[in-house]
């Protein structure tokens, strides 16, 4: 069905909604045949940026389009996270109004607060709550109350823990950055100091929500990224992530600050195959960097590998996925990293080596 078509027309649709201004030329990309439509419907899909695709669709000429049965499908897809993403604010503003009356001041982190930096927020797809809770006598307190609301708090690896809060998925991190070596744990927690000041806020349903600061929440993403890669895989969700948050808060960072920093977690030269994939592939303003890319860097082999792991490492044909749906679970778990560990090591040694470690040992710590 021509793959190699499918992903250029699925790249140009997503550039064209995810910049207000970009100028693509989708005659170089269209039209698609009707299965080639429904191939990067899927692709969408899998990768959870069917809401971005669909304001890409809307800067479409009338004859690119697919048929009005997909168009159909889309829009009613559409919005039905439109309606989760409201819904789902009317939630994070309930628990936040739970903190308070515990006198906690949690932090949200990704999700909805990220979504503020896209075009149009509720087209962003949100799959659960994350709460960065700083101080842990709280973090313990928020254990024991949840427990005691009978929520079942669950533990979960890399020291944190979940609810289902009126059927919404919701964790809670004891971390706010996702980075494994332990020799930085006190470096982490004077950078997290230091940004405190700078922390951001939003308004939902009436209450004032927590966010990290600009540079943190930029370190957070693209951390996460990481995080995710060295296990099962990540969706181009995140990746649209980044972008936009780079695109949102680079200028007013200081770059070179931020270079440092890098270098201090160990993964600078991760963040540079990062950054080419987000101006080749995302479509980001190479000038919105916070600091200029190397010369005679290639980064195609990790954006293969990240269309074929697709959200999560849940569409990697490479594994067996009917036995991983039929057992609920993952499989494969250690064959992953192994293949992971390969990639990457050259680029974030220290992460590569220690990610295992800590989520092995965290699942048995309370």
């Amino acid at each position: 069905m021509g793959e190699e078509r499918i992903q250029h027309a699925f790249f140009c649709l997503l550039r064209l909604g995810l910049w207000e201004a970009r100028q693509e030329h989708p005659a170089a990309c269209f039209p698609l045949e009707t299965l080639q439509w429904e191939r990067l419907y899927q692709l969408a899909i899998n990768h959870t940026v069917e809401g971005v695709l669909f304001d890409g669709l809307q800067k479409l000429p009338t004859e690119f389009l697919p048929d009005k049965t997909l168009r159909l499908r889309w829009t009613v897809r559409v919005d039905a996270i439109e309606r989760r993403n409201l819904w789902m604010n009317k939630i994070i503003a309930a628990q936040t109004r739970v903190f308070k009356q515990q006198q906690i001041q949690p932090v949200l982190l990704k999700g909805q607060g990220l979504a503020q930096c896209y075009p149009n927020p509720n087209r962003r797809i949100c799959g659960d709550i994350d709460w960065y809770i700083a101080d842990k006598a709280s973090y313990t307190r928020l254990y024991a109350l949840f427990r005691s609301r009978n929520l079942n708090p669950e533990k979960q690896a890399g020291f944190s823990f979940s609810v289902l809060w009126n059927k919404c998925d919701t964790e809670l991190h004891a971390r706010l950055l996702d980075i494994h070596n332990p020799f930085l744990n006190r470096y982490l927690k004077r950078l997290e100091k230091q940004e405190q000041p700078h922390r951001q806020a939003m308004v939902l349903d009436g209450e004032t929500i927590v966010l990290p600061s600009a540079a943190l929440t930029l370190v957070q993403v693209n951390a996460h990224i990481l995080k995710h890669l060295l296990s099962f895989g990540i969706g181009i969700r995140q990746l649209c992530d980044s972008a936009r948050v780079c695109w949102q808060y680079g200028p007013a960072l200081d770059g070179q600050r931020l270079k440092r920093l890098y270098e201090k977690l160990g993964i600078r030269k991760w963040i540079d195959l990062l950054h080419l994939v987000l101006v080749k592939y995302m479509g980001l303003d190479a000038r919105l960097l916070p600091f200029p890319l190397p010369e005679g860097l290639e980064a195609d082999w990790m954006m293969q590998e990240i269309l074929t792991a697709g959200n999560f490492g849940f569409h990697d044909e490479r594994v067996d996925l009917a036995r991983e749906e039929a057992t609920n679970g993952r499989v494969d778990s250690f064959k992953r990293w192994r293949r992971n560990f390969r990639l990457y090591v050259r680029y974030a040694p220290y992460e590569t080596c220690f990610f295992p470690f800590v989520q092995y040992y965290s699942r048995f710590l309370k």
